[in-house]
């Protein structure tokens, strides 16, 4: 039997009773409601059923809304197999949610590093705030967000005036220190050539004098790309053409 599945109850029962397996029990203590009221919105006894109902289950059992709204996942079969497909896709994102360590990083940090001219010999130390939602913004009004790895994660801004990119890769486990290190890639300021700095977050602005201690020579944890590095692959680009 093909098990047709050709309303928005019947997908829900579906999903209940033989896809997750969930007791009534359960499933009404999610939703903070009695038992019986719970038996009243799945059946939809006196209209009970609502919209806010169906993204509420698919909030809480990661289920995409579109398994409502599509008319074509219409049997058990496939509702099944598009399910199956959504979770086996999802397990090879690279980015996932990750609140634990958001909590961690949610606040004012310090962006401790080498500027790219070679003419001073300050060090930056720029008021980055990490939000609950997970957006980050600096003090120069470069905004982004950070995004969760399993052993790295990384913050992925665009520069307010240049709309460059910049990237910042630090290791997960070092971050409930209130001071870790962090890869640095972007573009130097008004010469629009590619840099990489390491450099060190830090919950505090710490003094000029401590940043550089701990940071080292400029030379050691600085690499700025040869413009003719950029030349060499163009002219290769022109011989294989």
């Amino acid at each position: 039997m093909i098990g047709l599945l050709e309303t928005k109850e019947e997908k829900l029962k579906f999903l209940i009773k033989k896809y997750f397996k969930l007791s009534q029990k359960k499933l009404a203590d999610e939703f903070e409601v009695t038992e019986v009221e719970m038996s009243k919105i799945v059946n939809n006894q006196e209209n009970k059923l609502k919209n806010i109902h169906l993204l509420g289950f698919c909030y809480l059992y990661d289920v995409p809304y579109e398994v409502f709204k599509d008319k074509k996942l219409n049997t058990e079969e496939k509702v099944t197999l598009f399910l199956d497909n959504y979770k086996s896709n999802k397990q090879k994102e690279i980015f996932r949610e990750d609140k634990k360590l958001l909590n961690y990083l949610v606040g004012d940090w310090y962006a401790h590093f080498y500027p790219s001219n070679s003419f001073t010999d300050r060090v930056y130390s720029i008021k980055t705030t990490i939000k609950e939602d997970g957006s980050v913004i600096d003090e120069n009004g470069n905004f982004g967000r950070v995004y969760f790895g399993t052993m790295q994660s990384m913050i992925i801004k665009e520069a307010e005036n240049s709309k460059n990119l910049i990237s910042i890769t630090f290791d997960n486990m070092q971050v409930r220190y209130g001071m870790f290190p962090f890869t640095l890639a972007s573009k130097r300021n008004h010469v629009n050539r590619k840099m990489c700095n390491f450099g060190f977050f830090a919950n505090r602005r710490l003094d000029v004098e401590m940043v550089k201690k701990i940071l080292g020579d400029v030379s050691e944890v600085q690499l700025k790309m040869n413009c003719e590095f950029g030349e060499r692959i163009g002219e290769f680009i022109e011989m294989e053409g």
